[in-house]
């Protein structure tokens, strides 16, 4: 949004010592953002007065002339395609490197082979108006390479703010609103624009025409006012209000326009002018004038002022003359009750919209017009009156002819949250950190508006209209006002005296992250997948579907269950990568759902319980090689476990998962618990599911992992060994059905003087015969003092002896 400044002084007085660049830091330092702050003339920059000293045809171009015009700095040729251009003739000249006010940028260009070094301008391309048929020809006593803007007379200064800096204050989208803040922090007095007048205020010259008005939905537009006025002249503006719209960046159009864009400028409030014998003809006929406001029908269509025809749907707001739309409400009138040059009798409409339907209408149909940025911030109802009557003043001063031929119709329901509102100073003082007196604390508010009632050491505070729409509420928003008036600046820059608490530590989700951490250390990526599987995608995995949760809403037909296991969709994350990976490690953390109650249920304290959700931790590796496969993701977890210093071991399974029906199944034991299992996909599952990769999967329960860890409690360090080890290895021969866990156990619990049992090397070949497997141990032996290795071989014949007859274990020789 533009300011003017000369606009601004029409409603307050300015000291003459605050310059044009200190308001515009006062007015971001207390109000809005400015972002810039520009000399009018400045946009005239590289546009200057220049004489026409030759005019001949173009030689390759019928519809083409060459100018030779003298721009005070020497004499340009420049090829031009209005045919009003004479010689002698002063015109407005463009030259290389200007910028004009429709954003078009000037350089030197060849056209059809002739080289242009500028441009001629008409009255459009430089924001002058609407005319495009000729070039502005411009007065004779103008004087040839002064700057455009010097000879248009041009010393406002104009004020460029960010509309995110106001998107909150639908009072600040006008020159008297912002007037209203200058005042308040600069601490002077505005002019008063109009007394607080009513409707019998409004002189009626006679009541010729009755309008018929009628308001379907007075939730979409609390407050709608409208009048006719008959005799109007359509003409260009005077030249004030011209030059007014031109400097804040509003093109003149004619008059009556002009009039309800300068109010909306200057109030804030957004007005429309129909023609009044557009309006269905029932006004040359019977003087009736009938207005609708309602939502729009299936299908119906509007051509908007700009020509464009418009498809409308049930949410949007219509202006209809009760037959037909006549414009989409606070955004845009309709072609077929505008304006024109035949306009003698017109009606003015001064209302009030939902800002939320107008926000959703201009975003559905992509027309964001000056009217709805400003009815989308929710304008005070109020501001109709003031507008409606302002409109009426500025129309009589220009076109004296007109005439109140109607009554003024006034539909209005609305009520608006004026407070008051509580303000106790010791809160406010302590809020803004700094204390403030009390007298100026109140004058503050009395500036800005605001009713301030005493009560001992608090404030009475009633809201004033224009700021009681979703905008001024709570004590705190009395605090911003006061502080930011006061000066954000001024206040002492201190760190508040506050108690620091520690935030409570989230152990679960401390190990949960530890436990990413390991697997990303061992080179596994982490997976996020839905928690919704499809029953084609169970079915061909095997398992039964009517057992999962069915959702009511599902996001897509193949996610209609909620998953009982994490393995279904990563075993879709082998088939979805396998093309791009020759192996690779891959891990989800997520809860499945159960079919049974769990702990919470809908209403805190009775209800339907929820589904049981459990925390589980998956695990998947994919590779080339068949074999080893399975003992890959067994390393992973058994590194998992190590880390979390907690011992593991495996228990075969008779039967697995579905999907891994004929494969390897083993049971995870973790600290003495059954914490998971560990499955091979088989090769039915994997043909299937087009998985061409070798598959092993290993899903835990993570919340009974994490609580294997706290069972642990701190960890706690062992003084070394006083006394030195003896390491003896023992490597033989068993049936490959015997179980490492078993021996392993065996091992360890044969004697105290065992410490530790580890075991480095299997070994499976056609040297061992069929059936056979070799298993290799370290096993360390140390006591409270030195051993002999005598002492060591006895006990360790003795072990060889036991898993002779217990494992038929033979020891390898050979």
């Amino acid at each position: 949004m533009y300011l003017s400044l000369n606009w601004l002084k029409d409603f307050v007085d300015i000291p003459r010592s605050v310059t044009a660049e200190g308001l515009g830091l006062k007015l971001t330092t207390h109000t809005v953002e400015i972002d810039d702050v520009i000399l009018e003339a400045k946009k005239y920059d590289h546009i200057v007065v220049g004489k026409i000293k030759e005019v001949k045809s173009h030689p390759n171009a019928d519809k083409l002339q060459l100018a030779l015009v003298d721009t005070g700095s020497g004499e340009e040729e420049i090829v031009c395609g209005a045919t009003n251009i004479e010689v002698k003739q002063k015109v407005p000249v463009a030259l290389v490197g200007a910028k004009l006010p429709n954003g078009v940028e000037i350089t030197a260009a060849e056209i059809r082979g002739v080289k242009s070094k500028g441009m001629l301008c008409a009255e459009d391309e430089l924001g002058l108006g609407s005319d495009h048929l000729g070039i502005l020809i411009l007065d004779k006593s103008a004087r040839v390479g002064q700057n455009f803007g010097e000879y248009l007379g041009l010393k406002d200064v104009i004020y460029e703010v960010d509309n995110k800096s106001i998107t909150h204050r639908p009072d600040l989208w006008s020159h008297y609103g912002m007037a209203r803040e200058v005042a308040a922090f600069l601490n002077t007095k505005t002019t008063k624009l109009f007394r607080n007048l009513g409707q019998a205020d409004i002189a009626v010259d006679s009541e010729d025409v009755e309008i018929k008005l009628r308001v379907e939905n007075q939730d979409l537009c609390p407050r709608y006012m409208a009048v006719v006025m008959d005799s109007i002249k359509i003409e260009e503006s005077p030249e004030w209000l011209r030059e007014r719209l031109i400097a804040v960046g509003e093109r003149p159009i004619n008059n009556i326009v002009d009039i309800s864009n300068y109010v909306m400028l200057e109030l804030g409030q957004p007005l429309h002018a129909f023609d009044a014998r557009l309006l269905k003809a029932e006004f040359s006929t019977d003087n009736k004038v009938k207005i609708g406001v309602r939502q729009a029908k299936r299908g119906e269509t509007i051509t908007t002022l700009d020509g464009e025809k418009r498809d409308l749907d049930e949410n949007m707001l219509l202006i209809t003359d009760q037959a037909k739309p006549v414009a989409i409400a606070g955004v845009m009138g309709g072609e077929n009750s505008e304006i024109n040059n035949e306009t003698t009798a017109i009606v003015l409409e001064s209302a009030n919209f939902e800002f939320v339907s107008i926000r959703k209408t201009s975003a559905t149909l992509g027309l964001r017009t000056e009217a709805s940025k400003r009815f989308e911030k929710a304008l005070d109802p109020n501001l109709c009156e003031q507008a409606l009557k302002r409109t009426i003043e500025l129309i009589n001063k220009v076109c004296p002819s007109a005439k109140i031929v109607s009554r003024v119709a006034d539909e209005k329901k609305f009520k608006l949250n004026q407070g008051p509102i509580e303000l106790d100073l010791n809160w406010l003082n302590g809020f803004i950190g700094q204390e403030i007196k009390k007298e100026k604390i109140v004058n503050t508010l009395v500036s800005l508006g605001f009713g301030v009632t005493n009560k001992k050491n608090k404030l009475l505070v009633s809201v004033p209209t224009w700021r009681a729409t979703k905008d001024v509420s709570i004590k705190e928003d009395l605090a911003e006002e006061i502080a930011r008036i006061y000066g954000y600046d001024n206040l002492e820059f201190k760190m508040p005296l506050v108690k620091m608490k520690a935030p409570e530590i989230n152990k679960e989700r401390q190990f949960e992250r530890e436990v990413k951490n390991v697997l990303v250390g061992q080179g596994a990526m982490e997976v996020k997948n839905y928690s919704f599987v499809g029953e084609e995608q169970l079915k061909k995995l095997g398992v039964e579907y009517n057992k999962h949760i069915r959702l009511v809403n599902p996001i897509t037909k193949d996610a209609g269950l909620l998953r009982q296991s994490l393995a279904t969709n990563l075993l879709l994350n082998v088939k979805t990568n396998q093309a791009r990976f020759e192996s690779f490690e891959i891990f989800e953390i997520g809860n499945v759902f159960l079919e049974v109650e769990g702990n919470y249920h809908k209403n805190k304290s009775d209800g339907d319980a929820l589904p049981m959700q459990v925390k589980r931790l998956g695990i998947l590796v994919a590779g080339e090689d068949e074999t080893n496969i399975f003992g890959r993701v067994k390393g992973i977890v058994g590194l998992l476990a190590n880390y979390f210093h907690l011992p593991i071991k495996y228990e075969v399974m008779e039967t697995g998962p579905a999907w891994a029906k004929g494969g390897h199944n083993a049971r995870v034991i973790i600290a003495g618990a059954a914490l998971g299992t560990v499955s091979r996909a088989s090769r039915e599952c994997k043909r299937k599911n087009n998985i061409k990769k070798a598959v092993a999967i290993v899903e835990l329960d993570l919340d009974k992992l994490y609580r294997a860890v706290n069972a642990q409690g701190d960890y706690s360090h062992e003084e070394f060994a006083r006394f030195p080890a003896l390491t003896r290895d023992l490597a033989f021969v068993v049936s490959e059905k015997v179980l490492y866990n078993d021996i392993r156990d065996e091992i360890s619990g044969f004697n105290e003087l065992i410490k530790k049992v580890e075991l480095f090397d299997v070994y499976q070949g056609e040297k061992l015969g069929p059936g056979k497997k070799n298993l290799a141990f370290h096993v360390v032996y140390r006591s409270e003092r030195t051993l002999t290795g005598d002492e060591v071989d006895k006990v360790q014949a003795e072990l060889i002896e036991r898993l002779r007859d217990k494992f038929d274990a033979q020891i390898r020789d050979f």
